[in-house]
């Protein structure tokens, strides 16, 4: 096996063993909130409690992706959210079982988790060369999909038999595993510019990596693509668990079911990604996959049978994974090594405001108005958002190897 292979697979497990850990925790906290509280206003809290950190935090994790060593960045968000994660569930064990600490343990996994994504995102354009980012990332997306399948059914099974503070042992379990691997067996390349803490000037930085997305026309017509999107994506995303309890019933198993078909769609869409790359346009996978994941948010909004309800998750995961990592790689393949960590995190920003302003707007209204008819009116939004940029022929260019390729030498040579 060629030493970047051997590499990228080392680095794909440890993060698969952290990932596991997390998403136990993340499915157990969620279905926690929601089964004990059956209230929108709650999950409106619980999606603030995650996302306003993320907010605060991410121009400057981006600039720590580019600017700092990163595997002393993943293992320092890995340490940091095991920690918080054990005091807490030692806090459960003492009977102190507030919803409040619940919020807490969200905040913190936020901040940790926003500081070790742009730090991973930049790892693999450093070691995975660029014609098999795609691939890679479709690998990628294939595991956190087996994941997605395995994680909410282990859940769902364990918050039946085991008190939440028990879950968290699992993830702090995890996350030591994976801090151990990252010292003694992973190589990193360290970035071109490496500097510590100190002597970064984070306005600088930070505005440098704003800058460089609003002068490359394909990022910035992405990320107002994607402030959009996510922004509707909010009602499906975190009102589906109470619909699903208020329609047909508050079982766990039922939460459990849901993400595994979710999960199951989206291993599907991880392996046809990977073995057929997409059409030779990749915004046209990326846009008409977007079209279909709307399609599929409005069959939710009609809930008339469960079975039927969760075939529509499976199909709505199957179109993010088909066109998810196209996007991914399209980024790291475009972006100069030395921008990838904050365009990566500016993407992220994009996504941890637009949530919750989402959630905003839908979570109070769940509580006055009918769930299933606003997720209904979201996916009709997607449809509709995904269409008109689908036809935007300038943008659409892009999407060509060809053209990306001298996309990519016109704006550096105009930087």
């Amino acid at each position: 096996m060629q030493n970047w292979k051997k590499q990228t697979a080392q680095f794909m497990i440890s993060q698969t063993v952290s990932l596991l850990g997390s998403m136990l925790v993340m499915y157990a906290i969620l279905w926690h909130i929601t089964l004990s509280t059956d209230s929108g206003l709650m999950m409106t809290l619980y999606v603030l409690a995650t996302f306003i950190p993320a907010l605060l935090v991410a121009p400057f994790a981006g600039v720590w992706a580019d600017r700092l060593n990163r595997k002393n960045l993943m293992i320092f968000a890995d340490l940091l959210i095991a920690v918080v994660t054990l005091i807490i569930a030692i806090l459960f064990i003492l009977n102190i079982r507030d919803l409040w600490i619940v919020f807490i343990i969200s905040i913190v996994r936020s901040i940790g988790q926003t500081i070790h994504q742009p730090a991973v995102s930049a790892v693999y354009p450093s070691i995975v060369p660029k014609d098999y980012l795609l691939k890679v990332q479709g690998i990628n997306q294939g595991i956190q999909s087996s994941s997605m399948i395995l994680m909410p059914l282990l859940a769902g099974l364990l918050l039946v038999i085991l008190p939440l503070e028990y879950i968290l042992f699992i993830d702090v379990f995890t996350a030591g595993i994976a801090v151990l691997m990252l010292i003694y067996f992973i190589e990193i390349p360290a970035p071109k510019q490496e500097s510590s803490a100190s002597a970064i000037n984070y306005f600088l930085d930070i505005k440098a990596g704003f800058n460089y997305a609003r002068k490359h026309t394909f990022i910035i017509s992405i990320l107002i693509f994607s402030f959009i999107f996510m922004f509707l994506v909010a009602a499906p995303s975190f009102l589906s668990y109470l619909q699903v309890a208020r329609v047909f019933g508050a079982e766990a198993w039922r939460l459990s079911l849901l993400e595994a078909l979710f999960g199951i769609g989206m291993l599907l869409g991880s392996l046809v990604i990977t073995a057929w790359g997409g059409f030779k346009n990749r915004l046209h996978t990326y846009f008409i996959s977007f079209i279909f994941i709307g399609i599929g948010t409005m069959g939710l909004g009609i809930p008339f049978n469960f079975w039927v309800y969760i075939g529509f998750w499976a199909f709505v995961g199957f179109f993010i994974s088909l066109g998810s990592p196209v996007m991914v790689a399209l980024i790291q393949e475009k972006v100069e090594p030395d921008f990838i960590g904050r365009i990566f995190s500016v993407f992220g920003l994009i996504q941890t405001a637009s949530l919750p302003l989402g959630m905003l707007l839908f979570g109070p209204l769940s509580d006055v108005f009918d769930i299933s008819n606003i997720i209904l009116m979201s996916g009709i939004g997607m449809v509709l958002i995904s269409g008109v940029v689908l036809f935007r022929k300038k943008l659409m260019v892009n999407g060509l190897k060809e053209v990306t390729d001298k996309n990519d030498e016109l704006e550096e040579n105009n930087l």
